[in-house]
């Protein structure tokens, strides 16, 4: 495993928030890297991929880096096809690659977009000895004992499951749990006919991970998308087919989190445009969030703040 960071690149923290894409997903990761790269962050800011990249001039202008990662011996290891690109396992590939340069690493999609908070606190948050951190699937915010179907077809109980797109390492844990041996074991005896590094990581680690608070991942969905204003996330996480670029996120994704996608390669028109929703898919999404509104608050009160993590067992 070996890491190649762009020339010029001036490392300023031992934690670092690492956009993973491919060359097209770059416009994307792009936003989300330069929403990141805040005047007198505590924390480098790099875009991650599997092949060096050239970054857009304004990211490299605001201190923003790259970084090249793979594991041979993983990817040897991988049931990759044409859906599963191997810049899929980014965080995997840079949780093994990147020890003894960043202590801890947070390894964003590049479906997401950040609102607020200090990443650099959450790096600092006691991990209680796990190697990773990581925000609950949304399968399990309202049931948290339910059993997912990645478990369910390895033939495991029930048990915590985390969404991938925001993973938190401990680059040392990671190393000394002997997790890149783990993960190419279990990528080839039990990953075919699975998910991706979702499936992956949780199928390694089953519960041994430290929770975050939901605010580091919020998933949005339809049916979602009227408690966000009240939650005030820190990380957007545009999971599913309504990316906020495309035109079938009308009346879905608010304009707010459209307009920053306006213009670049790839991304639809109409992003500035304000659309209102469907009634019946709003009726829809008001009635579902009616019902689960005790569990979520359930779920959300188990947080005192967005920088303590627990163990979610």
């Amino acid at each position: 495993m070996n890491a190649v960071i762009s020339p010029g690149f001036r490392q300023l923290s031992d934690r670092a928030v690492i956009v993973a894409c491919d060359a097209g997903y770059l416009p994307y990761a792009s936003v989300v890297a330069g929403q990141l790269a805040v005047e007198g962050r505590g924390w480098d800011v790099l875009i991650g991929s599997p092949e060096p990249l050239e970054l857009p001039p304004a990211l490299a202008r605001a201190g923003v880096g790259h970084v090249a990662a793979r594991d041979a011996t993983l990817e040897a290891a991988l049931p990759l096809d044409g859906r599963r690109s191997v810049a899929t396992y980014m965080d995997v590939f840079l949780a093994g690659a990147l020890r003894g340069r960043w202590r801890r690493i947070l390894v964003l999609d590049a479906d997401i977009l950040f609102e607020r908070g200090d990443p650099g606190r959450l790096m600092a948050a006691d991990m209680r000895g796990r190697a990773v951190g990581a925000v609950r699937d949304n399968r399990q915010w309202r049931q948290p004992g339910k059993r997912v179907p990645d478990f369910k077809r390895l033939g495991w109980p029930a048990a915590p499951y985390f969404n991938a797109g925001v993973v938190m390492v401990d680059t040392e844990a990671w190393a000394e749990q002997d997790l890149p041996a783990r993960c190419a074991a279990f990528a080839r005896t039990h990953l075919a006919g699975l998910g991706r590094d979702q499936a992956l990581l949780n199928g390694v680690l089953r519960g041994d991970w430290a929770e975050m608070s939901p605010l580091w991942n919020w998933q949005f969905t339809w049916a979602s998308a009227h408690l966000s204003a009240m939650a005030d996330p820190c990380l957007v996480h545009f999971i599913g087919p309504d990316k906020p670029w495309l035109k079938r996120s009308e009346g879905i994704v608010p304009l707010r989190w459209r307009a920053p996608y306006a213009g670049l390669p790839g991304a639809e028109e109409g992003l500035t445009r304000r659309h209102w929703p469907d009634r019946r898919r709003l009726g829809r999404a008001l009635l579902r969030q009616w019902r689960a509104a005790g569990p979520m608050l359930d779920y959300l009160n188990r947080f005192s703040d967005e920088y303590t993590l627990l163990d979610p067992r």
